[in-house]
């Protein structure tokens, strides 16, 4: 839009300074063609013959060269009395005629386009009006008018594209600090390092602020919602296991009725409260080495108990974006999940490729069979029943992976058991 009205402005200037030149020209024109009468009404005088003759010539050259297509002209009720040396001889075909007292285009010898001016005057040494005429060749005022008309053209298009490139750097560079701006949010979104707040504009620095504050303030509501339904979890989980206690002791159907229905509340309150796991999202950077190092320490003695080995091979600058606990969640689930099936070995193995950290868990149990693996990840499915849970945790793992833009994956290990694999996107580094 700003380039369209910039090419409109440029082309009104250019049709006012043509106009303004233009007119210029006809009004210096007029001027000379009446400066050129007067000298020839001064210079004509009458001779011996009774006709009439110039004292001298005119003062301009051009009128006394035969061709030249400067010309003036005497005549008197259409008989020509005197003309310049330029029309040659009077002759019947070389009458002058144009409109009085205005400058006008006449045709004059040779079909040549002229511009002259008639005037009627009596001289002071006659008592009859005559027409005195003078004129000059068109060509030449048209030929500098469009000269101007051409430099006007080239110098404003040129300054007009000067303005066009003006005006897109300044909206580009105007505009930048939107685009940068709208990156930072972005990379606030998925919690990569981003400028600090003090090196933005100052046009834009309350904006950046104010969205530093909202995220805060998200921050905070997401960390009370996840406290708060904590807290209502601790305060439900002991009345419904003394709930279950009593439903043990008791004999008869309303026993297994109690304890079927206290079943029913703890899988919604642990369904509800795996939701609540993952309505956050996270802002950090999480080296997963150091999550699978601190879950290896945590896990080993309870493994070691079972004569289970923990294998764990790292790589080196692992980092994905997420919550720091919900990394925790993910892999402990799965290095949890290993520890229950495995009959001697469990294995933790991170690598990096495309732009993911791959992060693979597999033991050596009973594993799973291909046609049971989309049926292992459903919500509340347990593989078997005799081992505790409420089949949770791996749903889990699958909406956190899922949240962060992640893929689980199930397959058979080379071991003989299950190998569970979990991509996440790789985080970009800080600056």
């Amino acid at each position: 839009m700003a380039a369209i009205w910039c090419l409109a402005s440029i082309t009104i200037a250019a049709m006012a300074l043509i106009f303004l030149f233009q007119s210029h020209v006809t009004a210096q024109l007029e001027e000379e063609l009446n400066s050129h009468v007067i000298q020839l009404v001064s210079l004509t005088e009458p001779d011996s013959k009774g006709s009439f003759r110039l004292r001298t010539e005119m003062a301009d050259p051009r009128y006394s060269r035969p061709t030249s297509s400067w010309v003036w002209q005497i005549h008197k009720d259409g008989d020509v009395l005197l003309q310049s040396a330029s029309l040659g001889p009077p002759g019947p075909n070389t009458l002058l005629a144009t409109q009085f007292g205005k400058v006008s285009e006449i045709e004059g010898p040779l079909g040549v386009e002229l511009t002259g001016l008639a005037r009627q005057i009596t001289p002071r040494f006659s008592q009859e009006r005559l027409t005195f005429v003078v004129a000059r060749p068109s060509g030449q005022v048209q030929a500098a008018v469009a000269r101007f008309r051409n430099i006007v053209l080239i110098v404003l298009v040129l300054f007009g594209l000067g303005q066009i490139a003006t005006a897109a750097w300044l909206v580009r560079t105007g505009l930048k600090p939107l685009s940068d701006l709208r990156q930072w949010v972005a990379q606030m979104r998925r919690g990569e390092a981003r400028p600090k707040i003090k090196e933005w504009p100052s046009e834009i620095l309350p904006v950046a602020r104010e969205i530093e504050e909202l995220e805060s303030h998200v921050d905070r509501l997401v960390h009370r919602a996840r406290g708060q339904a904590a807290d209502l979890a601790h305060a439900i989980k002991t009345p419904l296991s003394v709930l279950r206690q009593i439903g043990e002791t008791m004999d008869g159907p309303d026993a297994e009725q109690l304890c079927r229905q206290n079943d029913r509340i703890d899988a919604a309150l642990g369904r509800h409260l795996a939701k609540v796991r993952v309505s956050g999202r996270g802002k950090a950077q999480v080296n997963v080495g150091t999550v699978v190092k601190d879950l290896q320490l945590a896990l080993r003695k309870t493994l070691e108990l079972k004569g289970i080995t923990l294998g764990v091979s790292l790589a080196e600058g692992a980092v994905v974006t997420c919550d720091e606990n919900d990394l925790y969640e993910i892999i402990g689930n799965l290095m949890d999940n290993a520890g229950k099936w495995a009959a001697s070995e469990v294995a933790v193995e991170t690598t990096i490729g495309d732009g993911q950290v791959s992060i693979s868990v597999e033991d050596d149990g009973p594993g799973i069979e291909s046609e049971d693996v989309a049926s292992f990840l459903e919500r509340g499915h347990r593989a078997d029943l005799q081992q505790p849970g409420h089949g949770l945790g791996l749903s889990i793992v699958r909406e956190l992976v899922t949240l962060y833009s992640g893929v689980l994956s199930v397959d058979r290990s080379n071991r003989g058991g299950a190998r569970l694999i979990v991509s996440l996107p790789v985080s970009a580094a800080e600056d």
